[in-house]
């Protein structure tokens, strides 16, 4: 037989960690960085359209692409920089790679404890000292169990196999978790057994999770991370690509975003000293594509029309199917959605937010890549997805980031006096969402941005910072900093799409904006927002700033409902079902209204905003 072909590799040497790695040659440079471990940002999945997964080369640069002319100015070019997914390994070479590190800014990511006075999870623990059998007692054991607890119980054939063993080595004493009539788990000798939950939350760009203790109601401890699968792609679509494109990418997203999450749950529990192998019951929201890729389930059928998922309704399994490291038959309760893009996420935030419980007009939505947006008029509700992109979560924008240390999260305006905040107080190398939003809004108000999003000389002070011109300016918002005028247009992008969502719905209810009485912002980056920047960038319709309400992670929050009370799981259910979506891909003229509503307000629009804040401040 013959021998297996070697393949040929290269050695790159890592900067400024001056580590030597082994990379295939041919393979492309930014998969092959991928599969050693280097966390590069690339939110367009290698299209070679994003401008984000550069790595600057102190050795061995290879040639500019004509990608790379588009996307990096000459300076750049001429001191090594090149983008990672246009190039293959071809020999021995330095880098530095673009690689993104630190925590993620909690504060935006989780949010307070959850007071529920009604403590209903449907798993609990039962101490039993049962009987020994006897010449006079020969019923089975499972039998002993039941009556022990007195109903009829449904166990898994694994608890059977042990049930035999742990029953005699207790003396016949022992803890039953149950899932209303389902054994969870048998522990021998154990009177106070403790039972605990987690809810957890998966986004496109972060996970949050939640322990409970599930006897109490109390939250025990609360965790937050990237979402690993971004190293595929920024939004779903790019995700959704990789499953269809790679044999394997199916199994690779599911194993990287389970894996995640059983590093934070492990956290917590590490945190409050208790056994992972205690928590028996997990509720689960996010857009219905992270649920399929939880799920292991395909979601090719999402991206294209007629848009239809593999599940809608919610599913409940155990953890062990699909590889949680918890208890084993721990019941993993997925919440449930309504179309291919409006999913348990904001369903759970909707029934958090008790939207469609009262006689007002609400506008419900969750800024981020799905641009989820929902309208309760007394309660009927309207739902839609808006597609608004990944330039609110920091993907598609030039020094974009996520809420890392060194990410801008808030822009202001004191005279002619710019300032920008950073996360952890550190030296800013990126910019999130929030601070673009603000960065935009800055920049429109002084006329910097014109309501086209062109990005103009005035005869303002801050003019100064504008450098370039056409499609190549750029304003420097702190040292190293810029936004770029392409940046701008990702922004209208977005901002477009979901003001053009609200106005769809606004005209499917026959409802005004001015009738709107609440607007609640949930998603953890919504609770970072300044709520002027979205009415200045007209991402908002014009209603009064005293309107606006944030509400954080509302879909944590929904999930961490349906963890602690199962009658929240049926009003969840009951909410589904008063839901009328709207698919935006079928309104004739959404195209028209989307590029409308790229535009931002004219000056007269935003002087008539000014006076109408002032009056009610």
């Amino acid at each position: 037989m013959a021998s297996k072909k070697e393949v040929a590799t290269a050695k790159i040497t890592i900067l400024p960690e001056k580590k030597e790695v082994l990379l295939p040659v041919g393979e492309n440079l930014l998969r092959a960085l991928h599969e050693k471990g280097f966390d590069i940002p690339s939110p367009c999945n290698g299209a070679g359209t994003c401008g984000q997964c550069r790595v600057r080369f102190e050795q061995g640069a290879p040639p500019p692409t004509d990608g790379e002319r588009r996307l990096l100015n000459s300076q750049e070019i001429e001191d090594g920089w090149r983008l990672s997914c246009l190039h293959k390994v071809e020999g021995a070479a330095a880098i530095y790679p673009t690689v993104q590190t630190g925590e993620l800014d909690t504060k935006a990511q989780v949010d307070s404890f959850l007071e529920v006075e009604d403590v209903d999870p449907g798993v609990s623990a039962h101490f039993l000292e049962l009987s020994p059998p006897g010449r006079n007692d020969q019923r089975a054991d499972l039998l002993r169990v039941q009556e022990g607890l007195g109903q009829e119980l449904v166990a898994p054939l694994p608890i059977l196999k042990k049930l035999p063993s742990i029953l005699r080595g207790s003396g016949f004493s022992l803890t039953v978790v149950k899932d209303n009539d389902t054994i969870l788990d048998i522990v021998p000798n154990d009177h106070s057994h403790a039972v605990y939950g987690v809810a957890i939350d998966i986004g496109t760009t972060t996970l949050a999770c939640y322990l409970f203790d599930l006897v109490s109601g109390r939250q025990l401890a609360v965790a937050a991370g990237s979402n690993p699968q971004k190293t595929f792609g920024a939004d779903v679509i790019s995700r959704i690509g990789h499953v269809r494109k790679q044999k394997k990418g199916l199994e690779e997203l599911q194993r990287l975003v389970v894996n995640a999450l059983n590093e934070l749950i492990a956290r917590m529990a590490r945190k409050v000293k208790i056994a992972t192998s205690s928590i028996y019951k997990v509720t689960v929201v996010g857009n219905p594509t992270m649920l399929h890729l939880f799920l292991g389930l395909d979601p090719s059928g999402i991206d294209h029309s007629p848009y239809v998922p593999v599940i809608q309704d919610g599913l409940t399994t155990r953890a062990e199917e699909v590889g949680m490291a918890i208890a084993p038959f721990a019941k993993v309760e997925v919440l449930p959605g309504v179309s291919a893009y409006v999913g348990a996420d904001i369903v759970a935030g909707m029934l958090y937010a008790n939207l469609g419980m009262t006689d007002e007009v609400v506008l419900f939505l969750d800024v981020g890549t799905n641009g989820e947006i929902a309208l309760a008029v007394g309660n009927e509700i309207f739902t839609c997805s808006a597609a608004a992109g990944p330039a609110f979560e920091g993907a598609s924008i030039s020094q974009g980031m996520s809420a890392l240390d060194g990410a801008i999260y808030r822009v202001t305006l004191d005279g002619d006096e710019l300032s920008c905040a950073v996360v952890g107080e550190k030296e800013a190398r990126g910019i999130c969402g929030s601070g673009l939003l603000d960065a935009v809004a800055v920049l429109r108000k002084i006329g910097l941005i014109d309501k086209t999003g062109r990005l103009r000389k005035t005869e303002h002070p801050l003019s100064s910072r504008i450098e370039g011109e056409g499609t190549r300016a750029r304003f420097l918002l702190a040292d190293g900093v810029y936004l770029t005028q392409k940046d701008i247009r990702e922004f209208q992008l977005a901002k477009g799409a979901i003001r053009a969502g609200i106005d769809v719905l606004l005209e499917h209810a026959a409802v005004n904006f001015d009738d709107i009485d609440r607007v609640l912002v949930g998603g953890a980056f919504g609770s970072s927002l300044f709520p002027l920047s979205l009415l200045r960038t007209g991402l908002l319709p014009p209603i009064s700033v005293e309107k606006i309400h944030f509400l954080g992670n509302s879909a944590g929050q929904g999930a961490k409902l349906v963890l602690l009370n199962r009658k929240n799981e049926e009003k969840l259910q009951q909410l589904n079902k008063r839901i009328n979506y709207i698919e935006l891909s079928f309104i004739k003229d959404f195209s028209q209204r989307f590029v409308s509503c790229m535009q931002f307000p004219t000056d007269e629009q935003l002087l008539t905003l000014q006076q109408r804040n002032e009056r009610e401040g």
